[in-house]
């Protein structure tokens, strides 16, 4: 008798961790992770190009003197990389394109646009409801909200990956007081944590086609991706670092970084998608069944009418 209500004692303590898991698998199943994490990354590497020459259209703009640029890429590349790239490095800081910079704006806002979308579905399968609201007002909401926080949460990935190995080649090449070094080398992985966290806590909270009633229904998804996206990006940084002073082959980083990329934006994606299942997750067990979004424009009107 005692054996037998020890096992009971055990199933009931059991039960709601297995119905956790349950909910967890079959929101997993819905989200369809791996079509829809390849998608969100294919136009996020697709974002790179138009942001890149956004970023080269831009900089003549600042008046940056071309030559220390010349200096500190002779300096820090290779010989035959160097002679490769100088030229084109001079032409686009001594001769801005204004066309050329708007059609990049709007190539980069195009493919942001998709992959935003894309991830949007994803999250929208991962809480099982239908596509997000009316077209025009989904465009909408998509392209002011979600892209802005997207750019951010874009940038701090960039920023963690790449932030530490920038700020050492700065103050090598223009030499500053060295605590001021210290101090904004110490600040960039916090402030990168805070940074991503507010960005996925705002993405959690918009992209979903879920009435989300409060904050804390999107806080394990925000940590948990904030948590594993910030360590891995800490750990990339660190190798890219190593690689960069070990690597003798250039030839080598044209062929493997496109890929390279792919492989972490479908991680990324990945990670962004878990943390839409945990939410959905947490969520069902605290409300059941969902509340989708009332989007239809003339709903929306009659409502503001009344």
């Amino acid at each position: 008798m005692e054996k037998k209500g020890k096992l009971k004692t055990i199933k009931k303590s059991i039960a709601p961790v297995l119905q956790w898991v349950n909910t967890f698998i079959s929101f997993f199943k819905s989200s369809e992770m791996s079509l829809s994490s390849i998608a969100v990354a294919y136009y996020l590497l697709l974002s790179l190009f138009p942001m890149l020459l956004i970023i080269g259209n831009a900089l003549p703009f600042f008046h940056i003197d071309v030559s220390t640029v010349l200096d500190f890429l002779e300096s820090n590349l290779p010989n035959q990389l160097y002679k490769g790239i100088a030229p084109v490095i001079e032409n686009v800081l001594s001769s801005p394109s204004t066309s050329l910079l708007w059609v990049s704006i709007i190539a980069g806002l195009w493919t942001f646009s998709r992959a935003l979308s894309a991830l949007q579905m994803a999250m929208n399968k991962s809480y099982e409801v239908s596509e997000h609201r009316d077209f025009i007002l989904s465009r909408i909401i998509g392209m002011l909200s979600g892209l802005a926080i997207f750019l951010c949460l874009y940038f701090s990935i960039a920023i963690s990956t790449f932030g530490q190995i920038i700020l050492a080649q700065v103050h090598q090449l223009l030499p500053f007081n060295d605590d001021l070094y210290r101090t904004l080398h110490s600040m960039t992985l916090p402030a990168v944590g805070l940074a991503t966290f507010l960005s996925l806590v705002l993405l959690y909270y918009l992209l979903p086609n879920v009435r989300i009633k409060k904050i804390r229904y999107i806080l394990p998804g925000s940590i948990f991706s904030t948590l594993v996206l910030v360590l891995f990006m800490n750990i990339i940084a660190q190798y890219v670092n190593f690689s960069l002073r070990q690597l003798n082959d250039f030839k080598l980083i044209g062929s493997l970084l496109i890929f390279a990329l792919m492989i972490w934006f479908i991680f990324i994606a990945r990670i962004l998608i878990i943390g839409a299942i945990l939410n959905a997750t947490y969520q069902n067990k605290k409300e059941g069944q969902f509340e989708t979004r009332r989007g239809e424009i003339v709903t929306l009107i009659k409502d503001i009418t009344k």
